[in-house]
Formats: structure tokens, C-alpha cells, sequence
């Protein structure tokens, strides 16, 4: 009896050995996850820009030099270092790409690569990562300054805290970039995007010496170089009234980089943008609202025919505004002077002719007797 109480008791410690082993283990691979999770953190560095996808994230650093981390997630949270790789597609100013690898490292557990100097105001990476045989596609627009100057400027404009949702005096998306407010719409009909600057009230002002870049991601990535409008521009704006240019927008965009370079500064922002937080840029994510329906077309040919009966007529004086001022300056400014009307009364030459009047000879006819009467009364005398 006693040997099978002792039995009994070594089984419980052996029991509760086992399921203390089996603890230590859990909380050992527990540890390890934590621990790789933060080693990759860590490596990856402080402003890195993440990205959801559909089966996990992405987050990447790409500093000035050109050189670039990445760390892949899944779904849980976890980092995924097997099966995986990719490649970037690296696009500097001119047009030309390059193609970059990006291999795994597995002393950090991320993936790395080198690619060229980042030198433009932004420049586009495109990145292909290849998880477990899947391709997890996406665009990247990165400033001079890397990721990081994405990242710090976006806390940046959270300081300020604009308004969620506030519209600009034009009904545009307003963006904090750097200093500046800016304020970004462009014409569902024509592709045509202007951004005006405003002022602390919300008020456009002269853009000044301002450079502006959008990196557009859509149907296909895109940048384009704003330009400053001129004053004999169509809609009868000032120059310096906005910026403006062309964009292939056939829905509202996934994802709008602004790079604004003024005094040798330089300041960018994306739209939407969260610092620390992550992107989404699956099916499931919300568009960057710019697009939205103008007058803009209808105000230039209004402009231009204004602008015609002024060549015209001297007295029609067209002044250069912007928006709805222009328009009231226009009419304000249109003198229409009735019409001196002279009629010089026609010229009238009638000419009449003298009716030819013939009169016919009478003819006498006398009778035998007559004419015997006649004769002797003439021989009477």
C-alpha cells in the first residue's frame, strides 16, 4: 500500500513536471517571437513607413543613401522570414528605372537592398515581394530624406491638428505639408489639378517661389511637376494664383504624395497619413477624395470670349482675379454703350417721261350741195 502512494505521488510530481516543461517551452517560444518581433523593429530603425495588405504588412525604410530595410507580417502580427524575397523598380527623375533585389538577411530577419541615391523631390519605388509564392505589389514616393522625412513630417501636421474633413475655399482637399496649407482638387473631367496655398485663415494667397511634386498612386503610379499659372492663362486668374498640371485619374486615387520645395526647404506630406500607423492599400481601402466636378472649362471660354469682344471694343475691360471675384470682377467691369444708330434716308432718282400724245388731223368731208352752196355765196362779194 504504501509503495502505491508513493507511486501515486511520484506520478503527480512527474505530471506536474511535465506540464512545467511544457509552460517553459510555450513561454520560451513566446519570448523568442517577442524577441525577433523587436530585434526587427529595432534594425528596421525609428520612421519606417508601413503598408496593409491584404495578408499582413510591409514596412520599409528607405534612408537618403538609397539603402533599404524591409520586415514582412502576417495576419497575426508575427514576422514571416521564410520563403520570401522581392525586387524594387527604382525611377529617378529622367524616366529611367532600375531594378533592385531584395534579398533576405537572416542575421536581422529583414529583407535588404541598395539601390541609388535619392536625390529628386520624390522618387517612385515600385516593390514586388514575393511571401510564401504570393506577390504582394505596391508604389512607394519618397522624399530627398527618406521614409524617415515622410514619417516626421506626418507628426508634424498632427501637431497643428487641422480640422478632420475641413474643405478649402474652393471645396478641395486642405494638406498640412511642412509650413504650409495647401489646398489639392482636381476636375473629374479633365484630369486638370490645381493646388492653391493658403493662409492661417484658409485664404489663398501667391504661391510664391514654391515648387510643388505629386506622387500619385492609381492606375498607374505617376509624378508630376506642378507649374505656377500664368496671368494670360485660361479663367482670367492672377499669376502665381496656383499651381497646376495634369493627372490620368480615372477614380479617386489610392495614395497622393506633395512635395513642396520653397527657400531651399523642402516639406512632404501624404495624404491621409498617420505616422506609425499603418497604410492600407488593398482593395478594401479607402481613395484619397480629390477629384470633383468644375467649372473651370466653362469659366476659360467665357474668359476667351470675354476677352475677344474686348480686343474688339475698347470700352470691354477685362480684369485678371481669381475664382468667384473674377467672375464679379467681370461683369463688373463689362461698359456696353448703346449703339449710335444713323440712318441716311435713301436716294431716290424718279424719272418721269412726257407721255408722247398724237393728235390726229380732223378730216372734213362737204356734200355736192354744199359745196355749191359754197361757191355762190362766195361769188356774191
Amino acid at each position: 500500500m504504501k509503495i502505491t502512494k508513493l507511486s501515486g505521488v511520484f506520478a503527480m510530481l512527474l505530471i506536474a513536471a511535465a506540464a512545467g516543461c511544457g509552460k517553459g517551452e510555450q513561454q520560451v517560444e513566446a519570448n523568442a517571437t517577442a524577441e525577433v518581433t523587436a530585434t526587427a523593429e529595432s534594425a528596421i530603425g525609428e520612421g519606417a513607413y508601413v503598408e496593409e495588405h491584404e495578408s499582413g504588412k510591409a514596412a520599409f525604410n528607405v534612408a537618403a543613401d538609397g539603402n533599404v530595410k524591409a520586415a514582412v507580417t502576417g495576419p497575426d502580427g508575427k514576422p514571416i522570414q521564410e520563403d520570401i524575397g522581392g525586387t524594387l523598380l527604382w525611377k529617378d527623375a529622367s524616366g529611367e528605372e532600375k531594378t533592385v533585389p531584395l534579398t533576405f538577411d537572416a542575421k536581422t530577419g529583414l529583407l535588404v537592398a541598395a539601390g541609388p541615391k535619392l536625390e529628386a523631390d520624390l522618387t517612385q519605388i515600385g516593390y514586388t515581394l514575393n511571401v510564401a509564392g504570393k506577390p504582394w505589389s505596391g508604389t512607394l514616393h519618397v522624399p530627398a530624406g527618406g521614409t524617415a522625412e515622410l514619417h516626421a513630417n506626418a507628426k508634424g501636421a498632427a501637431d497643428l491638428g487641422l480640422p478632420e474633413g475641413k474643405l478649402g475655399p474652393h471645396g478641395g482637399r486642405i494638406e498640412i505639408v511642412g509650413d504650409d496649407r495647401l489646398e489639392l482638387l482636381v476636375d473629374e473631367a479633365t484630369g486638370e489639378v490645381r493646388v492653391y496655398v493658403l493662409d492661417v485663415d484658409l485664404k489663398p494667397v501667391d504661391i510664391g517661389e514654391r515648387k510643388v511634386t505629386l506622387g500619385v498612386v492609381a492606375e498607374a503610379p505617376q509624378v508630376v511637376v506642378l507649374t505656377p499659372v500664368a496671368a494670360t492663362a485660361t479663367a482670367g486668374v492672377a499669376a502665381g494664383a496656383y499651381l497646376t498640371g495634369k493627372l490620368a485619374l480615372a477614380a479617386d486615387p489610392l495614395k497622393v504624395t506633395i512635395a513642396v520645395r520653397n527657400a531651399g526647404r523642402s516639406a512632404v506630406a501624404l495624404c491621409g497619413y498617420r505616422a506609425g500607423a499603418a497604410f492600407a492599400v488593398h482593395a478594401r481601402a479607402p481613395r484619397v477624395k480629390v477629384r470633383m466636378k468644375t467649372d473651370w472649362h466653362a469659366h476659360a471660354h467665357a474668359h476667351a470670349d470675354l476677352k475677344a469682344r474686348a480686343d474688339i471694343d475698347p470700352k470691354i475691360h477685362v480684369h485678371a482675379g481669381s475664382g468667384a471675384a473674377a467672375r464679379a470682377n467681370a461683369k463688373a467691369n463689362v461698359h456696353v454703350k448703346a449703339p449710335s444708330v444713323r440712318v441716311t434716308p435713301p436716294s431716290v432718282n424718279v424719272q418721269i417721261k412726257a407721255p408722247s400724245i398724237s393728235i390726229p388731223k380732223p378730216s372734213f368731208k362737204a356734200s355736192a350741195s354744199a359745196r355749191a352752196s359754197a361757191g355762190a355765196k362766195v361769188g356774191t362779194h
